[in-house]
């Protein structure tokens, strides 16, 4: 009987096996315990910590309102400077046009930007424009100009003793509006010199004058290659000084008439117009003929001006296919009443939504713009009904009108001119492409009247984030081409002149704009970054809600920048943790953004957050602190975010590591001795810095500290001199007072004394243990075994050092001059990672040390998985191993205080953690083993769910549910997601680009009529009544035409827009060469093949799902960590896991089958999936619930003034005279083309 039940026992399944969980749990704790020894033994971490205690440091609460407000004062003291620095500017420049006489002089010179001749500092001749025109070889009037680079321009070649002139390419420079603006302006050199001397910080200084000259400093050559399309008055900062807010609504004219040259013409009219539109702005397109339509079908109302939707617009206007196919159909007869009424009532919604005084004289800036060849006749009746408005028994006229009249044989100008005049705007009549520009800026003067009459000082206008130009590869003449767009943006202050001139004031003449720019980083860099701490970062927001600075602003995706870069909106970068969709808000994001558009000071604590970081590749649930307020004298807010649980914490010196310089017999030593081998400092951070980089220049930010602390040493440095001083000015300006500022001495510097004294101090403490490794044979051992190459510290004063422990050539050494020597004469440690707290590895171990004191973060690189990104490394280095970084991060703890102070680490190679672990797997009794011929797959894996190791290296660094044969992995990571082993969150990439291939369906806007049978042969007799008629037209017109009939009226339907690109070149090029306005005959050319091009993308929403290691799940009480089984299931195969000791690594060992999961639920995938709006179109639809949201006013914009009844100027009509036999001609051929519409 014992027997039998003994055999029924033996044959009976065995239950779930502890014992392979034991092993699992047996192989992670060998694993962990191994890596905790050997990170212990190479960082010296808690020698480190001790080491803390015996300096006497300590840890303080900050206050982040105290930083924030702190840094206010910094900043708003240096944004006065540039203000004050424009003001002087705009003050001397109305004082000289107003006391300069023109006397036809022709003696003078000046620097011309693009044809005078450039010398560089030896001399050398600077080669200019590879053609120029023939009125500009050898001409007297442009000055030779000797050049030299200078470090605070960026490596530039400048002139800091002279400005330049720019003169756009359609104005000849000696026409007297221009040459005029050249001469008088000469004579601010002078403040701009004197700008420079008194505020170092200054960099391109310029006034653009209303007739299109820039004068700026310093003189450098414009930029050479490609076509001088550059005017300053369409530029923001041009734009936005002059005419204030605006909201404009265009008539574009789609009718049966509008076609060919006329059409080009009228499209480039509209690109014109819409380029002087800015974020500050609402606009909307309606083509109209007989109906009236938005241009884009989801653009309703009015939409932001931002780039990003105005190159929907005109995009949306642009034919296919190189101009042969048109997106929309020209046809029909213009219904211009249905079109005005449509506007008008358009604009009075929108005066109603912002409760707009149609009296007042700062109500809304309001505009219709008509573009059309012809108008059918008086409509006063439309305007009297729908554009005016009686407040008080005083009629007003809330929207001004502009007319713009196309083509050469038009009739009823006088109507068409008289709609502008009647409306408080202005006409103009466009014949040829060359006029569009000039024709088109002149409504600018008009909107700027009421400023100029109401006769006080204008306030500064300031930009939103714009690229400069002269640091990209665009212009190639900058040391820092190759730095991140992020870095070279600039935001501008810019102040408009008025023309004295005119002692009544009633013409209200514009006499153009004064500005300055002010690189956004010279901002951050007094946000004091150091202070924020590891994860905290500073932000400034605009009026409208856009980001100036962030962190994770995107400007550029493979070196484009991006159409919409400038107008990112603040809640399209923060992510909320409120479970919201795509484009959904939750009342915290809405109440925090409103906070900051409306500039109001407060704060919000204890804010839930997915901060994600790597590339938005890991992410962490925490909570953050929002601290912001006005920047003052801006329309901008400032922010600071902090995390909780030690964002509000900093290490505290009590002992000033500088004594040394008191006297050397106090210490013994000088402090730069810790900075006799390898370092590297924040290249962000300023330390210490001369006013004047030129004559103090360095090869690096290495070699500029430690010459401050060599005289710091010596006791002839004091650190406590400030850039700023912290309390700005508050008395008014005065032009005696603030233009004639005493000059900062060429070696004036100053420094952030806290900064400093926290680097020595992190130098004097690493010193000891990154100097060299003092090591036990067992832990040399234990580091070879692991091939580990280097090991690291990075501090919080921005200090990071490195130390190879085999491969000493790598390993630097500093001289007494700062220079650092090696003998490897490759890139190492401290070239790839020198920004310290910023680093990946350094913001993970904080995070991990919120979790599991006492645990190392291990991680490897991770691919990129956008393929729309083109520059994609690999994971792999170039000997095909691939690097594991394994970080620490040290708290310091004073009483109840802690604070991150430093991240130890070191690399070390994946084979040999490969051979490792697998030898440990292989020594083990029984079955379960990790080899090629066992029936498990083993895998350990990161806390965001990515391979550290496994059997194929290729698995490394890919998301652990998308690695192996068949399905197990997935399944597994879907059962330890129900299991809630992991967690996933969903955020967005609202600045990610899609290809055009995504898209389910054509964009609404891009579709184009067939032509049928009958419309080409109605358009071939349109074509030859044409011919008719302009032969008629030449007969009786050969003499009295004041222009000549153009020749692009024979191809009005048969050219097609590639020519009409060839024709505007060419007109371009030789506008000097010529004074009349006709277009050179086209040219009849064979054109070459295009070669295939990369497929076009739009900018788009990703949906990212990350992936979060819920560690608290394997901590119990007891300290030994839990082993999750997996038994066999139709869902999943049987596996085991558990948290390798000590780290953020999970060790997953699965069974292998021949299991297919049909019907089975799995896990999102990781890589970046378009959101479904974004599927739907090309077009920014998805966006446009942002302009919904709340957005501040600018102050002093004045939209109305009752003297400008008194100015009757409002367009010149068309000279051309037409005898009865045109009339007749002319009526004739509509009555025909009327006929063949029907």
């Amino acid at each position: 009987m014992q027997i039998v039940v003994l055999s029924i026992l033996l044959l009976l399944p065995e239950p779930a096996p502890a014992w392979r969980s034991d092993t699992v749990r047996e192989w992670a704790r060998t694993l962990g315990e191994e890596l905790w020894r050997l990170s212990e033994s190479l960082t010296k971490s808690d020698q480190i910590r001790i080491k803390y205690k015996q300096m006497n440091a300590s840890v303080k609460k900050k206050d982040g309102k105290q930083i924030l407000d702190s840094s206010l004062r910094s900043v708003s003291t240096m944004l006065t400077r540039k203000i004050n620095a424009v003001k002087c500017i705009h003050a001397t420049a109305e004082r000289l046009a107003a006391e300069f006489v023109y006397d036809n002089r022709t003696d003078y010179t000046y620097c011309s930007a693009k044809y005078s001749q450039f010398y560089d500092e030896h001399g050398t001749k600077i080669e200019g424009a590879d053609e120029i025109p023939k009125f500009a070889l050898n001409n007297p009037h442009y000055k030779d100009v000797s050049l030299e680079k200078d470090s605070h321009f960026y490596d530039i070649n400048v002139n800091t003793s002279t400005s330049c002139i720019h003169v756009p390419t359609n104005i000849y420079y000696q026409e007297t509006a221009a040459l005029n603006a050249i001469l008088w302006s000469k004579q601010l050199d002078e403040v701009f010199i004197n700008n420079y001397k008194s505020d170092p910080s200054l960099v391109w200084q310029y006034f653009g004058s209303a007739h299109g000259v820039l004068r700026f400093y310093p003189g450098m050559p414009w930029k050479k290659g490609g076509a001088d399309t550059y005017d300053c008055r369409v530029k923001s900062w041009y734009i936005e000084a002059a005419t204030c807010s605006k909201d404009v609504i265009v008539l574009f004219d789609v009718s049966g008439s509008m076609t060919g040259f006329k059409n080009y013409v009228a499209r480039r009219t509209l690109d014109a117009l819409l380029a002087t539109l800015s974020n500050n702005d609402y606009v909307n397109v309606y083509k109209f003929n007989s109906t009236i339509l938005e241009v884009v079908d989801c653009f309703k109302g009015l939409v932001q001006a931002t780039p990003e939707n105005v190159a929907t617009i005109t995009d949306a206007l642009e034919p296919l296919e190189d101009g042969k196919k048109p997106k929309v159909t020209l046809e029909g007869n213009a219904n211009l009443t249905t079109a005005y009424i449509k506007a008008f009532k358009t604009l009075k919604e929108e005066r109603e939504r912002k409760q707009c005084n149609v009296s007042s004289t700062q109500g809304c800036n309001q505009l219709v713009m008509l573009i059309t060849d012809y108008v059918p006749g008086n409509l006063t009746e439309v305007f009297e009904e729908h554009n005016r408005e009686v407040v008080d028994n005083k009629t007003y006229i809330p929207v001004r009108v502009f007319t713009y009249l196309i083509g050469k044989e038009v009739t009823n100008v006088r109507e068409i001119q008289w709609m502008a005049c009647l409306n408080r705007g202005y006409f103009v009549h466009i014949h040829s492409v060359e006029e569009v520009q000039q024709q088109v800026l002149k409504y600018i003067k008009v909107i700027a009247r009421p400023m100029i009459l109401e006769g006080k000082d204008p306030p500064p206008t300031w930009t939103h984030a714009n690229i400069d130009d002269t640091r990209t590869k665009k212009w190639d003449v900058s040391k820092d081409v190759e730095k991140p767009d992020e870095d070279k943006l600039v935001t501008s202050v810019a102040i408009p002149a008025f023309d004295k001139t005119d002692k009544n004031g009633n013409n209200a003449l514009l006499l153009g704009v004064a500005g300055t720019d002010v690189p956004i980083d010279s901002i951050a860099k007094l946000a004091q970054p150091h202070q924020l701490g590891v994860n905290g970062y500073s932000f400034i927001v605009s009026n409208n809600g856009y980001l100036l600075l962030h962190p994770l602003l995107i400007t550029s995706i493979n070196k484009e920048l991006q159409k919409n870069y400038n107008s990112v909106d603040f809640v399209e970068v923060e992510q909320v943790d409120d479970g919201k969709g795509p484009r959904e808000l939750g009342d915290k994001i809405k109440l925090l953004r409103e906070n900051l558009v409306n500039a109001r000071e407060g704060s919000m604590m204890e804010v839930e957050v997915l901060y994600h970081y790597d590339n938005m590749r890991r992410i962490a649930r925490v909570k953050h602190d929002y601290f912001f307020n006005k920047l003052e004298g801006t329309p901008f807010s400032m922010g600071i975010s902090l995390p909780m649980g030690y964002g509000d914490t900093e290490l505290m010196l009590k002992d000033n590591p500088l004594e040394a310089k008191q006297g050397q017999e106090l210490v013994g030593v000088n402090v730069t001795t810790y900075f006799d081998f390898a370092y590297r400092v924040h290249p962000d951070w300023v330390y210490c810095k001369y006013h004047y980089l030129e004559g103090h220049e360095s090869q690096n930010a290495e070699i500029e500290i430690f010459k401050f602390l060599v005289n710091i040493s010596r006791n002839e440095i004091d650190i406590t001199k400030k850039q700023y001083g912290e309390q700005a000015p508050s008395v008014e300006f005065d032009v005696n007072e603030h233009c004639s500022t005493t000059p900062l001495g060429r070696d004036d510097y100053y420094c952030n004394e806290d900064l400093v004294k926290q680097l020595v101090f992190d130098a004097k403490l690493s010193t000891p243990y990154f100097r060299t490794w003092e090591a036990t044979d067992e832990e040399r051992r234990l580091a070879e075994k692991y091939n580990v190459s280097v090991r690291f510290i990075a501090t919080s004063s921005g200090m990071t050092r490195w130390h190879y422990i085999y491969d000493d050539t790598k390993n630097e050494k500093v001289d007494k001059e700062g220079n650092r020597m090696k003998e490897y004469p490759g890139k190492v440690f401290g070239d790839h990672y020198y920004n310290a707290i910023e680093e990946t590895w350094y913001k993970g171990a904080v995070l991990q040390h919120m979790i599991d004191k006492e645990s190392l973060v291990i991680a490897t690189k991770l691919p990129v998985l956008d393929k729309i990104i083109k520059s994609r490394p690999p994971v792999a280095n170039k000997d095909g191993d691939i690097i594991i970084t394994a970080s620490y991060a040290i708290f310091y703890k004073d009483g109840d205080s802690k604070t991150p102070a430093a991240v130890v680490g070191f690399q070390y190679m994946f084979s040999n953690f490969q051979d490792i672990f697998f030898k440990m797997t292989e020594s083990t009794k029984g079955e379960l083993k990790c080899d090629e011929d066992s029936n498990y797959d083993c895998y350990v894996i990161d806390s965001s769910g990515y391979v550290v190791m496994s059997k194929d290296s290729k698995d490394v660094g890919q998301f652990f549910g998308s690695v192996g044969t068949g399905k197990h992995t997935q399944q597994v990571m879907q059962s330890f997601v129900e299991k809630n082993v992991f967690e996933y969150t969903e955020v967005f990439n609202y600045q990610a680009l899609c290809p055009d291939s995504i898209r389910e369906v054509s964009d609404a806007n891009c579709g184009f009529s067939v032509d049928t049978p009958l419309r080409v042969v109605s358009n071939f007799f349109k074509w030859l009544l044409v011919e008719a008629f302009l032969g008629i037209f030449n007969i009786f017109n050969c003499i009295n035409h004041t222009y000549a009939v153009s020749i692009h009226k024979v191809y009005d339907y048969v050219a097609d827009d590639s020519e009409f690109l060839e024709i505007e070149t060419e007109t371009e090029s030789n506008s000097y060469e010529s004074t009349t306005t006709n277009v050179p005959p086209i040219k009849n050319e064979t054109k070459e093949p295009k070669e295939k091009e990369d497929e076009k993308v739009f900018s788009c929403d990703h949906s990212i799902t990350l992936y979060i290691l819920n560690q608290s799940h394997f901590l119990d009480s007891t300290g030994l960590y839990v082993v999750v089984n997996g038994e066999e299931d139709k869902c999943n195969p049987p596996y085991w896991a558990t948290l390798v000791t000590k780290t953020n690594l999970l060790l997953v060992v699965l069974e292998k089958g021949p299991w297919t999961y049909d019907g089975c639920k799995e896990p999102p995938k990781i890589e970046p999936i378009p959101t479904p709006a974004s599927r739907k179109s090309s077009e920014p639809c998805h966006k446009l619930d942002l302009g919904r949201l709340p957005r501040r006013p600018l102050e002093g914009c004045y939209t109305y003034h009752d003297k400008e009844r008194n100015i009757t100027e409002c367009g010149i009509g068309s000279l051309t005279r037409a005898n009865i036999v045109t009339h007749i001609c002319m009526i004739l051929l509509a009555l025909l083309v009327s006929k063949l519409y029907l």
